[in-house]
Formats: structure tokens, sequence, C-alpha cells
């Protein structure tokens, strides 16, 4: 059974670094390459309607609506940046009517500011992480390697470090092959996924620490 659950394991992470090396991961919107629209509104505003009226011009369910002024006068509209700059300035002014039109605006499309944001590369979400996850990593394996030195050092320490890995590239093969959107939530995910195999491991091993006493106890006992 175990073979049979590891050679699942092990084609998933392969089916996941190919579809990586192929097509990518599926970005979120945030973190792809879209378009920034700024759209003043003074007479205060519900997100969903912002939100339904953008989808109904743009033809796009994935919209992003924010706000970005502490009265709620401005909101900030994003949009997947696929768009010729004639098809986008109709867009916009469509935008702008029917906003207009839902709010008794009198808005004018040079009072909209847009906005065009570069695709953000993936592997800046993990940077910031970089140096912390390191640090603690060297910490946790060095604690790992006194307290469970007499189950062998080398054995622990590489089973902490297979598990630890093969586990983050099991969720990252799922991520790319369900093409789940990569956003803010992905990184707790994966730093929920460590500590779990962690601590996992942890209880795994104070249970072998605990019966290997128990077995020096009982010999000790018959000398």
């Amino acid at each position: 059974m175990k073979k049979v659950l590891y050679a699942i394991l092990i084609c998933i992470i392969i089916a996941g670094i190919v579809v990586i090396a192929t097509i990518g991961l599926n970005a979120d919107l945030i973190y792809s390459k879209n378009i920034e629209i700024d759209v003043p509104i003074d007479n205060g505003y519900e997100d969903k309607d912002i939100e339904a009226i953008a989808k109904e011009v743009f033809g796009e369910e994935d919209v992003m609506v924010q706000d970005i002024e502490l009265f709620g006068d401005l909101v900030s509209i994003k949009v997947p940046d696929n768009l010729s700059e004639d098809d986008l300035n109709a867009k916009v002014e469509e935008l702008n009517n029917k906003i207009n039109e839902k709010y008794s605006l009198e808005n004018k499309v040079d009072d909209i500011e847009i906005t065009h944001n570069p695709k953000i590369k993936l592997s800046s979400l993990i940077l910031p992480y970089a140096v912390t996850l390191s640090i603690s990593g060297v910490i946790i394996l060095v604690y790992v390697a006194i307290r469970y030195k007499k189950l062998g050092i080398m054995k622990t320490l590489i089973t902490y470090i297979l598990w630890i890995v093969a586990t983050e590239l099991i969720l990252l093969s799922i991520i790319a092959i369900t093409r789940y959107p990569v956003n803010r939530i992905v990184i707790p995910m994966g730093l929920l996924l460590l500590v779990a195999v962690i601590t996992i491991l942890g209880f795994v091993n104070e249970s072998k620490l605990a019966k290997l006493a128990l077995e020096e106890d009982n010999n000790s006992k018959k000398k």
C-alpha cells in the first residue's frame, strides 16, 4: 500500500514539474499583467456593483475591485491586460458611462487614470521569506540532530529534509496541475504545511525515543 501511495505522489510531482516547465504556474490577476483603472466616485458605491459593471463591460470574470481612498471616493478596477489601445479606450468610455448612469455622476474619461501593471515574477513572492526560512531551517535541523541523535543523526536529518521537500513539491505540483491561481494565500499554505510536517515528524520521533527508552530500561532490568 505504501509503495502505491509513494508511486502516486511521485507521479504527481513529475506531472507538476512538467506543467511548470511547459506552461508555468497560473498567477492571480494581481500578479499577472493587468490594467488598473482608477475611477473617482463621490456618491458612495458597492464593490459588488462596480465589479458587476466591470465584468459586463470587459467580458472578464477575473476582475478585482479595491478602495484606494480613505473616504471611499476613488475605486480601483483591475482587469487582464489583453486589449489593444483602441479597444481599451472604448471599454473605458463604456465603463465610465455605465458608472455615471449607476451613480448619477458626470465623470469624464479624462478623470479616469489608467495604469498598465507588468507581470510580477512569482519568485519575488518567496524572496522576502528566504532568509528567515533558511535560518529557521538550520536551527530546526540542529535541534533535531541533538534531540534525536539516539535514532541516528544522519538518518533523522535526511528524513526531515526529504519529507519537507517532498510535501512542498506535492503542494506546488497540485497548484500547477489544478491551475489554482497563485495568490497571497499560497505562501501561508506552504508555511502551514511546513509546520504540519515538522510537527508530525516530531511526534513520530518522540514516540520512537519513548520506545527506545523503554527497551533500554527493560534490558537494564534483565541484566
